[in-house]
């Protein structure tokens, strides 16, 4: 988590050194092939996770109701928010900008543009939808699966979003309106999810309340929840239900995070702008950072990385605490 913010906090003050260069301007589509490129590696991984794929069928529609309903939860308590409570940061004072539209949201959006947007959408699952049919067919060299190339490119990808922020002429003006009620979405984040989760646990047959709140209690973070859940779960039910419910969250977790990778347009324009931050849990401030901030605007991005911190505190606490009941 600390080497990926201290890369990103690196490349804004390199983007704010350098913003005045003329290639700056090309950043975004540098993101954007990076994205695809990380997608792919991410899409490797999940095809050949042999554990994943063979039980998909069992296991899977569990974790996608458990991911569905964090994403739902967090995103309509995102939608009270913006509603009633931070309505300045969700309404840009600009007249005439339509939130949901990035960086050209104020231009009017053309036949030839809604096409574009569509074709990048559908590139985005290409991608990741490759890699995860090489994965599993075995295509794949190995190393390509250990997720340490991921995690480079996720590296270069995060420098790349610091550059952009860095570089925004009116990056003081967005760190200078930060407030204390930002506090409210990671609350929010949190609240939502496990209430949304708790409501549809208690109908998931062979999972119990607390199994079903400790899973949705990863938020996105797939790696350390699963690792909790699998260890805590087997002094108390043994090796086989700890395994399950470990690959429960694992998937879970992933597909909350895929969730927020490719519907964040579609989140933004049905719960507003805080929706996509919401549902990227504790990824808002790293993998799903260069998605939230194509969708939402990069004025968004530092609100982004300070939910992502604070959920992402919360993890090990919360999973914890619901695997241990």
């Amino acid at each position: 988590m600390f080497t990926i913010l201290f890369i990103t906090f690196s490349g804004v003050v390199l983007g704010y050194l350098v913003r005045k260069a003329d290639w700056v301007r090309s950043l975004s589509k540098g993101i954007t092939y990076t994205i695809w490129l990380l997608l792919f590696f991410f899409g490797l991984q999940v095809g050949g996770n042999e554990q994943l794929v063979s039980n998909l069928d069992s296991l899977g529609l569990k974790a996608l109701i458990i991911s569905v309903a964090g994403v739902l939860g967090s995103s309509l308590v995102a939608w009270a928010l913006s509603r009633f409570v931070l309505k300045d940061l969700v309404e840009p004072a600009t007249t005439g900008v339509s939130p949901c539209s990035g960086s050209d949201a104020g231009a009017e959006q053309t036949g030839d543009s809604r096409v574009l947007q569509f074709m990048g959408g559908f590139v985005i699952v290409v991608f990741f939808a490759a890699g995860a049919l090489l994965g599993w067919l075995g295509w794949a060299p190995m190393v390509l699966l250990d997720g340490g190339f991921a995690m480079y490119v996720l590296y270069a990808l995060m420098i790349q979003v610091g550059m952009s922020i860095g570089s925004d002429s009116k990056l003081k003006e967005i760190v200078g309106s930060m407030k204390p009620s930002f506090l409210l979405l990671p609350a929010g984040t949190i609240i939502g999810t496990l209430l949304v989760v708790g409501l549809v646990g208690v109908f998931i047959s062979g999972l119990t309340l607390p199994d079903a709140l400790a899973v949705g209690a990863g938020f996105g973070y797939y790696s350390l929840s699963s690792v909790l859940i699998t260890e805590i779960k087997s002094a108390s039910s043994g090796a086989d239900i700890a395994a399950q419910l470990g690959t429960i969250a694992l998937m879970s977790n992933i597909m909350r995070e895929v969730i927020v990778l490719l519907f964040s347009p579609v989140l933004c324009r049905v719960f507003g702008r805080l929706a996509p931050i919401a549902s990227g849990g504790a990824t808002s401030m790293d993998s799903t950072l260069p998605v939230i901030t194509a969708v939402c605007g990069k004025e968004m991005a530092f609100v982004s990385i300070f939910h992502g911190v604070l959920v992402d505190f919360s993890v090990p606490f919360l999973v914890t605490l619901f695997a241990s009941i």
